[in-house]
């Protein structure tokens, strides 16, 4: 596997991307930072979008692709998928003719630029060999993560997230390869977190007791720039961990 990071970060400021993370050059998770980040030849090779929840720093570029596809003649359509709540999220608040045209009905039904997928929760999809199964996550609106597998490697993304205890539980027996998670806020807004639906460092490790298997290694994205020196030395208090703070231009491989 080869996951592209186009975007890693909490906040838009310069040198800074919203989350997206790109799968062999195909299959895209979170849209928050495409079009800043990929060349409009590599936008052209999407064909699946996987998104956690419908939060403008997950979303904000869907738009964007869709227009930089349709002005191109190329007459290509990109599947984007999520769970019931979300897809409903996206096409009222964001494809309704009002903020954005909605490219899905553009230029016909049949032939859109953008067509929605729902999928269900722990039912799992198969795209191009791997096998995408979404499982709620605990922010603040509805929200999934992702487990991804193939040919016996797996990693799982989680987008924005609280403690998930629950959750967890349900993956007992999987060994991630590398599992891709948030720690938004350092530990002195632990409350803030919470209430939010993120996680701090000490979050982070309460939930990490809950893994049978450790994780080979830990990404962490979404950090807000303002603490990211905060964070990184709370992050050290847990050396049994392969961790590593995403910047957003990395490739991760495994």
């Amino acid at each position: 596997m080869r996951i592209k990071v186009l975007g890693a970060s909490g906040s838009d400021l310069p040198g800074y991307h919203l989350s997206s993370f790109l799968l062999n050059n195909k299959i895209l998770f979170d849209a928050g930072g495409i079009t800043g980040s990929l060349s409009f030849r590599n936008q052209q090779k999407i064909e699946h979008i996987f998104i956690t929840h419908a939060h403008l720093d997950h979303i904000r570029d869907i738009p964007f692709l869709a227009d930089n596809l349709i002005v191109s003649g190329k007459g290509k359509s990109i599947k984007i998928y999520s769970i019931k709540e979300v897809l409903e999220d996206i096409k009222k608040h964001l494809l309704n003719h009002r903020l954005w045209p909605d490219f899905t009905v553009i230029p016909d039904v049949q032939n859109s630029i953008l067509k929605l997928e729902m999928i269900q929760e722990e039912n799992p999809i198969l795209i191009d060999g791997y096998k995408i199964t979404a499982y709620r996550m605990n922010h603040t609106v509805p929200s999934v993560g992702y487990l991804v597998e193939k040919d016996g490697q797996a990693f799982f993304y989680t987008g924005d997230t609280g403690p998930l205890k629950n959750s967890w539980k349900k993956l007992l027996d999987k060994k991630l390869n590398a599992l891709i998670i948030e720690v938004s806020l350092p530990d002195k807004m632990k409350e803030l977190a919470i209430k939010t639906g993120h996680l701090t460092a000490e979050l982070l490790f309460e939930d990490l007791k809950f893994f049978k298997y450790k994780p080979e290694k830990i990404f962490i994205t979404h950090i807000k720039p303002f603490y990211r020196k905060q964070i990184e030395k709370e992050l050290k208090k847990f050396p049994d961990y392969r961790i590593k703070i995403l910047q957003g231009v990395e490739i991760i491989k495994f």
